[in-house]
């Protein structure tokens, strides 16, 4: 049976948003709860989440963040692993559904209700879609969720070990393409499992994201030509090295990014099969 969780439709939240970005972590930790008057649940099956077991998901975050030197400030390196175990946690142990997650209204309950302190600590003087998940490729908790849902291999040893081939910016330009590509596990997998094959170390990062760019318009554009969830794994990878590979040679050639001289080291890249 799925969880369903409590939302804090906008007309509640949109208001709660502005009164809590001006106050303390301090305040707003004395302002966390487990419930809201104004919540509401989705009218469709499943069990309405236990206040104990959102006190546990709190406490199970509340670690995560000391770990990253809450409430003090952290650095980039320790955003970064709280982002990273942030999403293992809330995909592991929130019990939450697609058609659930799908939900801003979800999203805006954590950050506000449940989880206040940590959403504003980790995002000081935020914009209004960090919070209230007017944009879930934006949200604090939302895109971490998602993120963990696109990558997650269960039969793998580690099986969120893929959050760490793509830094945030990129993974988001796979997932602002949901509609066609970030929408499914399966080929955001095998994005990320060629993309993680590619040795483009030698290439400066405006370079990774300029490649990254041209391969995932290639993808848009093969998209209404080929059911990509229908072929199997040997052959999607052959499909998209192919692409990653004219990719690397568009960008490179590009008089537009300086070509040869500006990456001299074009000839010793190579383009491995994952």
């Amino acid at each position: 049976m799925s969880l369903l969780y409590p939302r804090l439709l906008s007309g509640q939240a949109r208001p709660l948003f502005e009164e809590y970005r001006k106050l303390t972590l301090v305040e707003l930790a004395d302002r966390v709860d487990t419930s809201h008057e104004s919540a509401v649940y989705v009218a469709t099956g499943g069990d309405r989440v236990a206040e104990d077991r959102l006190r546990e998901l709190r406490k199970l975050i509340i670690d995560l963040a000391e770990e990253a030197d809450f409430p003090n400030k952290p650095n980039r390196s320790a955003q970064t692993k709280f982002d990273l175990r942030l999403a293992a946690v809330l995909h592991t142990e929130a019990g939450l559904t697609p058609a659930e997650a799908a939900s801003g209204d979800i999203w805006a309950f954590f950050a506000l209700v449940l989880l206040p302190d940590i959403a504003f600590w980790r995002y000081p003087d935020p914009p209004r879609d960090r919070i209230l998940a007017t944009d879930l490729t934006r949200h604090v908790f939302g895109r971490m969720w998602w993120r963990a849902q696109l990558v997650h291999s269960p039969g793998d040893p580690d099986p969120y070990s893929a959050l760490q081939i793509l830094g945030e910016a990129a993974f988001d330009q796979i997932y602002a393409r949901r509609a066609a590509l970030g929408g499914s596990p399966y080929l955001v997998k095998a994005i990320l499992r060629v993309w993680n094959a590619q040795d483009l170390s030698k290439l400066d990062g405006q370079a990774r994201r300029d490649i990254l760019r041209d391969f995932l318009k290639r993808l848009l554009r093969l998209a209404p030509f080929m059911e990509f969830e229908s072929i199997d794994e040997t052959a999607l990878d052959t499909e998209l090295c192919t692409a990653a590979r004219e990719s690397v040679a568009a960008i490179l050639n590009s008089p537009d990014t300086g070509g040869r001289e500006r990456h001299p080291s074009q000839s010793r890249l190579h383009i491995r099969r994952p």
